[in-house]
C-alpha cells in the first residue's frame, strides 16, 4: 500500500475522483479536532469556549473552500411523493 492510497483511504476523494492534497487533508483533520474540543470541553470557562468557537468557525471557513464530493445519498432522494 502506498502513501497515496494511504492517504486516500482516510480523507476520501475529491468531486472530480481526485484524493485531496496533504493541505487538504489536514484542513479536514483541523476542522474534526476543533468539533471534537468544541464538543468536550462545553461546561468550560467562557474565555476557552471563545477561543475554541473562534478556532472551530476559521476551520469551517477553510472547509467550505474544499472541493467536496456529491452527497451519495441524493441519488435515493429524487423520487418523487404521489
Amino acid at each position: 500500500m502506498s502513501k497515496q492510497d494511504i492517504i486516500t483511504a482516510i480523507f476520501g476523494k475529491t468531486e472530480s475522483g481526485e484524493p485531496y492534497t496533504l493541505k487538504q487533508g489536514l484542513v479536514f483533520v483541523w476542522f474534526a479536532f476543533s468539533l471534537s474540543a468544541l464538543c468536550i470541553l462545553a461546561e468550560g470557562p467562557y474565555w476557552l469556549l471563545a477561543i475554541l468557537f473562534a478556532n472551530f468557525w476559521a476551520s469551517a471557513r477553510a472547509l467550505e473552500k474544499l472541493p467536496l464530493p456529491a452527497d451519495p445519498e441524493d441519488k435515493f432522494n429524487d423520487d418523487e411523493d404521489d
